[in-house]
């Protein structure tokens, strides 16, 4: 499982890098979905050539069952029902064969009967399970809903801030930078002097624009018909368009891609912490237990780490490797711990209501966010970060009672699993070599197959 979500990891941190570069190369965010469209159309193909490989598995196992007939313990009973049928005369082996197919029936019965999935199951989750649930929803929601408003808390925090208050343009009605500004429209400082404007803030814009298709022979090219802004503010500056991009705010439009790329380059520090991280992790929580205990202390993490994101202005590295770490540890110890919390026969279904559960949370929270910016004069600092760092809250609080109740029900997630300590013994014995000094378990040819062969 650890292996898997690395990998995962690795996807997202393509996105976080190739994205920022594919829309800023002249493509637009159009050519940024048409890519993510054509990973999507992989990812499905890759899906069904799984299920292909499932179905030729499937059918080579039940030719083997049949081919096999009864299990050995099965076929032990069966055989010394056979011998003592042989020693009463015909009358016993007629016993016999109404008892075998009895038998047979019996448990093909009870085979389906365990087989068969109903929605009522969930019923008989536990609590351990349901609040192993709550932990997911919130905790996720301080992680992925985050990732997807990075870009912008970066760029507002740390790569591309306000530029400064007391400065304005040298002719603050007309554009900064571009074919229609065929002079110069420096900055100024109140006193008149040049504005000294930092390498991560944003240059000066109008304070306002009177543009139509009429004033260039490139009209052609922009969006709009016109560009009327009394009161011009960024909130209005498309870089997707032409007319911000080369004729009006060139300066703002090149520096907030720039900061662009670099916010994408730091957003994919948590997923590589992830992605480097989440297989010995994943080892280690099995030869250790405490995954109620590492998900309570990945809350706390990141409740620190929204909180510092929300009030401080420090650089942004900090923050996100402790978001990698927590959500490294957290990944680790959530998964895993699904099957501990429900009957083996339920595991399927109680994968299938955590991750639907999660879901429902990762389609509400960005509409949240969505609200609280917009609520907040199109800013994320620091009312949606707030917003996380509720969520992380949460996270603890829940995870202080996951523990309590793990206690009662006698350390399911935070201890050893009989089951993890017997593998781990069959794979220590597998390891050392035998007499004739080979290093692997001799396996019989009709105990392997492969379903693509």
């Amino acid at each position: 499982m650890g292996v898997g979500l690395s990998i995962s990891r690795l996807g997202s941190i393509f996105n976080n890098l190739a994205s920022p570069r594919v829309a800023n190369s002249g493509g637009g965010v159009e050519a940024a979905f048409w890519i993510g469209a054509l990973l999507t159309a992989c990812s499905t193909a890759a899906a069904g050539a799984i299920v292909v490989v499932d179905r030729r598995a499937t059918r080579k196992l039940r030719r083997r069952r049949e081919r096999e007939g009864p299990g050995s313990l099965t076929a032990a009973l069966l055989e010394g029902d056979e011998a003592e049928a042989g020693d009463a005369g015909p009358t016993g082996a007629d016993d016999f064969e109404e008892n075998a197919t009895a038998a047979r029936s019996a448990s093909a019965c009870v085979a389906a009967a365990e087989a068969e999935v109903r929605v009522t199951d969930v019923r008989k989750f536990g609590p351990l399970f349901w609040l192993l649930t709550l932990s997911c929803f919130v905790v996720y929601g301080c992680v992925l809903p985050f990732n997807n408003v990075a870009s912008g808390i970066l760029l507002e925090r740390n790569f591309f801030t306000s530029p400064p208050q007391n400065c304005h343009l040298e002719h603050p009605d007309q554009c900064s930078r571009g074919y229609m500004q065929p002079g110069t429209n420096e900055a100024l400082e109140a006193d008149g002097g040049i504005c000294l404007v930092a390498p991560t803030q944003a240059p000066v814009l109008p304070s306002s624009v009177n543009h139509t298709e009429a004033d260039s022979e490139r009209s052609g090219e922009w969006e709009e018909a016109e560009y009327v802004y009394p009161s011009l503010t960024s909130q209005h500056v498309d870089c997707g368009d032409t007319f911000w991009t080369d004729a009006c705010t060139a300066d703002y439009c090149a520096k907030q891609k720039s900061a662009t790329e670099r916010a994408g380059k730091a957003m994919s520090i948590p997923y590589l912490i992830s992605a480097l991280s989440s297989p010995p992790l994943g080892h280690l929580v099995d030869r250790i237990g405490r995954r109620a205990q590492i998900a309570l202390a990945s809350a706390a993490l990141l409740f620190g780490v929204h909180l510092t994101l929300a009030l401080a202005s420090s650089s942004p590295v900090g923050p996100l490797v402790g978001q990698g770490i927590a959500y490294s540890l957290y990944a680790a110890v959530l998964w895993p711990s699904v099957p501990l919390t429900v009957p083996k026969r339920f595991t399927g279904t109680a994968f299938g209501v955590i991750t639907s559960i999660q879901n429902i949370g990762l389609a509400l929270f960005p509409l949240m966010i969505a609200g609280i910016y917009n609520a907040s004069g199109g800013r994320y600092i620091p009312n949606v970060e707030f917003f996380f760092v509720g969520c992380a809250a949460a996270g603890v609080v829940v995870g202080v009672f996951l523990n309590r109740l793990d206690r009662r029900y006698g350390r399911k997630l935070n201890g050893v699993s009989k089951e993890e300590r017997e593998e781990e013994e069959v794979i220590v014995s597998n390891s050392i070599r035998d007499e004739g000094g080979r290093d692997f378990a001799v396996v019989e040819e009709d105990d392997y197959f492969s379903p693509l062969t």
